[in-house]
């Protein structure tokens, strides 16, 4: 694989974030849209290496779902679905989205008219109806890739299959707009790509390090950038100097467990965004999450070799975005669980049960128990919902993680 070109000088991480926080992202929206580049609705799953390549600026209506929850402004968009007869039992990121879409503007204020919509169904099931529903109220160009269903994402055929569904991506940005192609834009975008991943997969390794230098509070927010803007060179010097972060944290011994790291855990499921607090509470008692699905297998260089190869972009491409964990049997889902347990010296596993996400939910109880049989480690449930509020009880999620704390204290005598 050829080498990417790397970023060259150091780059302070305090003014790198200001680039690339949710509000700068908004901003940058903005002035992609006075700048009369388009403006694309992308499902997340649809490559922002390849939108970047050919300079349209995605929106990524999960990614707003989430920050919207996290940042306490969701309600109004809910209510904007419920207002529509959307049944609370739908996706909150899909009745988040739509909301978000019918009011025409986001957490951070008014979005502008999209040009183009793009979805996929390799994350979700949902997605094909969810983007019909924006078809039909904003009556735009929208482009479907056929995903079809796998147990077995690495088979040749689905990947080569995938890689013509790109080309077609492609197709698609150049009927609709006046850009044209330029194979050499996406090879530049592909490295930065990789790079971006390279440098979150050697953060995530410095969490085997006892203790844990990272919050995943801090990682849930800090993945923002592999979902939407992956392709930039701002990203890819991002998560280098995050992993340079950490790596100093690891010599000082810092760790967000307090006042020390006494239990190593496992958060299996998307964040609740809107409780993310739970993750504190867990670190006040000396708890840390140190291994997670969501940040180790759902996004960065998703391929064999840990790396993207900018000189084959599209195949390279094609193979990370096959590989979707929820695609893959439950035995194979089970095995990186059971190495992440020995690698992260894990002593207990917390699962989010989450009522929305019905890919991310399927198959997790039969995950869970075949963790808790082979290694006894026990076992927190939460219920609730990944951006919806409503139902969640936050005292009484506060009693069950006292309860866990005490069963771990027992474990450890």
């Amino acid at each position: 694989m050829a080498e990417a070109e790397k970023p060259q000088e150091a780059v302070d991480l305090k003014a790198i974030q200001k680039k690339l926080s949710a509000g700068a992202s908004y901003r940058r929206m903005l002035a992609a849209k006075e700048a009369g580049l388009p403006i694309c609705v992308a499902s997340a799953g649809v490559p922002s290496e390849l939108l970047f390549a050919m300079d349209v600026f995605p929106i990524y209506p999960e990614s707003l779902a989430a920050i919207s929850s996290g940042v306490g402004k969701a309600d109004e968009f809910f209510d904007e679905a419920k207002a529509r007869d959307f049944s609370s039992a739908i996706c909150s990121y899909t009745r988040c989205g739509l909301g978000i879409a019918w009011s025409n503007k986001c957490a951070f204020g008014p979005l502008p008219e999209p040009d183009l919509f793009m979805t996929d169904v390799s994350l979700c099931c949902l997605h094909v109806t969810w983007w019909a529903y924006l078809g039909d109220h904003f009556k735009k160009p929208t482009f479907f890739a056929d995903m079809p269903a796998t147990d077995n994402p690495d088979a040749p055929e689905y990947i080569a299959y995938y890689e013509k569904q790109l080309r077609d991506m492609i197709t698609f940005i150049e009927d609709n707009t006046k850009i044209k192609f330029d194979l050499n834009r996406l090879k530049q975008t592909v490295s930065y790509s990789d790079l971006a991943g390279h440098y979150w997969r050697q953060l995530l390794n410095l969490r085997m390090h006892k203790p844990s230098p990272s919050s995943f509070r801090v990682l849930a927010g800090q993945i923002l950038p592999l979902v939407t803007a992956l392709g930039d060179k701002d990203t890819a010097e991002y998560y280098e100097a995050f992993y340079n972060f950490y790596k100093g944290q690891v010599a000082q011994g810092v760790t967000p467990a307090k006042p020390e790291e006494k239990f190593r855990l496992i958060w299996n499921g998307i964040p609740i965004w809107h409780h993310l607090d739970i993750i504190n509470y867990f670190e006040n008692k000396g708890a840390n999450f140190v291994w997670e699905p969501y940040t180790n297998l759902s996004w960065g260089n998703k391929t064999p070799s840990g790396r993207l190869d900018p000189e084959d972009p599209f195949h390279s491409l094609a193979i990370k975005y096959t590989n979707v964990l929820n695609n893959r049997p439950i035995k194979d889902r089970f095995q990186y669980f059971d190495q992440a347990v020995k690698d992260y010296d894990i002593d207990g596993l917390v699962m989010f049960s989450n009522r929305s996400c019905r890919p991310m939910s399927i198959g997790q109880d039969e995950v869970v128990e075949m963790v808790r049989e082979k290694h006894g480690l026990p076992v927190l449930i939460f219920e609730g919902d990944q951006a919806d509020a409503e139902g969640f009880s936050w005292q009484d999620s506060k009693v069950k993680i006292d309860g866990f704390i005490e069963i771990l204290e027992s474990k450890k005598k």
